[in-house]
């Protein structure tokens, strides 16, 4: 190297120039790095036996290294500087990216390096070159590349370790989340009692008051037919085969509702049928409501409109039932946050609606209550994400919903939602 110009930068360019040279594996390269090094130079490694005393014990450390793993390497400065000692001499330090192969494996080490470069008659040379390298500690016997392979070594040892480790943490995680799923469940069915014994209660007092009515009609029989008066016995006649028919209907009403509320414990069979889907959306949205009502001290109406035009769609009747009740149920908590009862300028306080499109079915909730921030709406189908109060909510509903919809029936769900304005969420549905 020429000895005009700026000396840090004639010292920087000799030490790349030697680096770049000392780490490719072509032979020749290794005598174009020691024409860069002093008769006298002198170095330390990053081993406790890397000593260099002399031009000749840098090359005979080198070909050693080389013999071992002849697959060297690259070499990049990461940075270096310096500052001149006087017009001859220059201080440099810097870091330097090794990338070396190990017995098939690329390492990328960065050691840091003190070098000092002298003008030698016409030319630059390095006369002390110094590595410090974190983890790179070596016995007296073993070369660089022998500590990076024992490292490596030891690194693959703890990444199986660590390994099994997340193995067992995602093995937990997945339990802990089965057994949030199956409260949630629970509490959902546990949540519905209240409303449903409500509404079991009503065709049960019809079926009863029908019953008392037929057996007093049973006597006023008897006594036309004692009488002999056909006239009346067809009368009474017709008028118990009126009650029966109506304890028959609300018989088939309690049916109905213990098999929603069966239907909800279990979680659904899985296997899609084809289902009036009005009747379903009907059932489940008046269970909710009764929910609600039981739960909370303020009454918020919830309104369901049925499009005649939807008919039966291929579902699992359950987990859509409980897609409506969890949506439902936000709307009406939404509207409990707003501490106030709906007045007829925003009445209803719940809209429940079917349509069909061209493309299927829409289920849309529709509520006006307190609705959600930008930040709250983006995670709104996260699971466990909440904004309840502890113990009100497990964050599951929104993606319990998510999962049925998209993943069980291969539909959509679309929130739309603003603070202040109230929340739309629409399920669409092939068919």
């Amino acid at each position: 190297m020429q000895t005009t110009g700026d000396p840090v930068a004639q010292a920087c360019a000799v030490v790349e120039a030697f680096l770049r040279a000392g780490a490719e594996p072509d032979p020749t390269a290794l005598e174009a790095a020691l024409d860069y090094v002093a008769d006298d130079f002198s170095g330390v490694g990053t081993g406790t036996g890397d000593r260099y005393d002399g031009r000749s014990a840098l090359s005979d450390a080198l070909r050693r290294e080389r013999e071992r793993n002849p697959s060297t390497g690259t070499a990049d400065i990461t940075w270096l500087r310096g500052r001149a000692f006087h017009a001859g001499a220059v201080l440099l330090e810097g870091v330097v990216g090794f990338s070396i192969d190990v017995r098939g494996a690329t390492h990328v080490i960065e050691p840091r390096c003190t070098a000092v470069v002298e003008r030698r008659g016409e030319r630059w040379l390095v006369t002390h070159f110094h590595f410090s390298l974190a983890n790179g500690a070596q016995d007296d016997d073993e070369t660089l590349l022998d500590a990076l392979g024992k490292r490596n070594r030891e690194l693959e040892v703890e990444v199986a370790r660590r390994t099994v480790q997340l193995g067992q943490a995602l093995a937990d995680l997945h339990s802990a989340q089965a057994r949030l799923v199956h409260q949630q469940t629970m509490a959902s069915l546990g949540a519905l009692t209240a409303g449903i014994a409500h509404e079991i209660k009503n065709p049960l007092n019809f079926i009863n008051n029908f019953a008392a009515l037929s057996r007093e009609l049973a006597g006023d029989l008897r006594r036309a037919l004692a009488d002999g008066d056909v006239a009346e016995v067809d009368a009474l006649l017709g008028d118990l085969a009126a009650n029966a028919e109506k304890i028959e209907g609300h018989g088939a009403r309690a049916d109905a509702i213990v098999r929603a509320m069966m239907d909800h414990g279990r979680g659904g069979s899985g296997d899609r049928a084809r289902a009036d889907l009005n009747a379903i959306v009907s059932e489940y949205a008046r269970l909710a409501d009764q929910e609600g009502r039981q739960r909370s001290g303020l009454a918020f109406p919830v309104t369901v409109r049925l499009d005649p035009a939807v008919g039966e769609v291929e579902v699992v009747a359950s987990d859509i039932g409980r897609v409506v009740v969890g949506l439902v149920r936000n709307a009406l908590d939404a509207l409990r946050e707003t501490a106030r009862a709906p007045t007829e300028a925003d009445a209803p306080g719940v809209t429940v609606s079917t349509r069909r499109t061209d493309l299927g079915v829409e289920i849309e909730v529709v509520d006006r209550g307190s609705g959600m921030e930008p930040t709250v709406r983006a995670r709104a189908f996260q699971p466990f994400y909440t904004t309840k109060p502890p113990g009100e909510g497990t964050g599951l509903g929104l993606s319990l919903a998510h999962d049925i919809v998209v993943k069980g029936h291969g539909g959509t769900i679309h929130l739309e939602s603003e603070r202040g304005w109230g929340t739309s969420v629409i399920v669409s549905l092939p068919g």
